[in-house]
């Protein structure tokens, strides 16, 4: 039997439990979520966070602290948050956003310490961003905060979850801008998670049919990919680079780093696993715990009936 050689490295963190949009594949207004271990609105304090990253660290080499949420940017306390984990010498700091936030919140958020944006794009008009994100927002706002977030220095990276019927139509657009704007783009296959569990089948969009999209216009080859990447990156003859995550047609269980958080400081091994885990405040008890959490790691992913927005992606 193959010795499994996984370890956390990467810690995701869910710091609030909510989010302003309804995105169909997260979180349709017509199908609330039926967890009922989480507070309608809840935000994880800077304190709880600190208590928490100290205690792992004791134990687990922390290469990178992602915050994700529902939407992080609505926490009341974010920049205090990224300060805390630049107190912790974590080295990169992460967000995703779905980039509807007030002005000047990117610049507050990289002289806190922040090192890398992502942001939800998933669709190019306005008329697809309305029906997938069921929010009637200017979707020029968002190529608008993408591109100042990359001028004011930040990493940045966009991501397209592609649903069938509803904005396979729009990789190609999508490729285009993120590839003149010098942004790599990953596209992402829709995970069976949350509320449309049941309409998974008549949504998804596999990785080999994205490529083949891609295919109809543009040449690409194999681009450099980091061992513990979740995407499979290429580029095209342009330079475009581009990104695909196929959870369930090429899964990379294996070479999975990655511990989560959620609001209320409990940590999941596994997005395949609703199973949680209550961190100890004494230390000799937490690598019993850590490796419980990795125990619950699969070899291939599932899903889960948890939606994202607990837990983050």
């Amino acid at each position: 039997m193959k010795e499994d050689t996984r370890k956390f490295e990467v810690l995701r963190v869910s710091i609030l439990s909510h989010c302003s949009f309804a995105c169909v594949y997260c979180a349709p207004k017509n199908k609330p979520n039926p967890n009922i271990l989480y507070p309608k609105i809840h935000y994880l304090t800077p304190e709880l966070l600190e208590s928490k990253i100290e205690i792992l660290k004791e134990h687990i080499e922390i290469k990178e602290v992602h915050l994700t949420g529902g939407e992080p940017t609505l926490h009341k306390d974010l920049i205090q948050l990224i300060k805390t984990l630049g107190k912790l010498q974590v080295k990169e700091i992460a967000i995703t956003s779905n980039g509807f936030f007030e002005d000047g919140l990117i610049e507050k958020m990289r002289l806190a310490g922040l090192t890398r944006m992502n942001f939800s794009l998933d669709s190019f008009s306005q008329s697809g961003f309305e029906k997938l994100s069921d929010r009637k927002l200017p979707v020029d706002l968002l190529f608008k905060r993408i591109l100042e977030a990359k001028q004011t220095g930040l990493e940045v990276k966009v991501n397209c979850t592609v649903l069938k019927g509803y904005n396979d139509g729009e990789i190609l657009n999508l490729l285009s801008w993120a590839g003149e704007n010098k942004i790599p783009i990953r596209y992402l296959e829709f995970m069976k998670m949350g509320p449309l569990q049941e309409e998974h089948a008549d949504c998804f969009y596999s990785a080999e049919e994205i490529r083949n999209t891609i295919q109809k216009k543009y040449n690409f080859k194999p681009y450099h990919t980091p061992i513990d990447s979740t995407a499979t990156y290429h580029i095209t003859d342009e330079g475009f680079v581009f990104g695909i995550i196929a959870n369930h047609t090429e899964p990379f269980c294996e070479g999975c780093n990655r511990l989560r958080m959620d609001s209320l400081g409990r940590i999941y091994g596994c997005l395949s696993d609703q199973t949680s885990f209550d961190l100890p405040s004494e230390s000799s008890e937490v690598p019993v715990v850590l490796e419980k959490a990795m125990n619950t790691k699969k070899t291939q992913f599932t899903g889960s009936e948890l939606s994202m927005k607990f837990i983050g992606g």
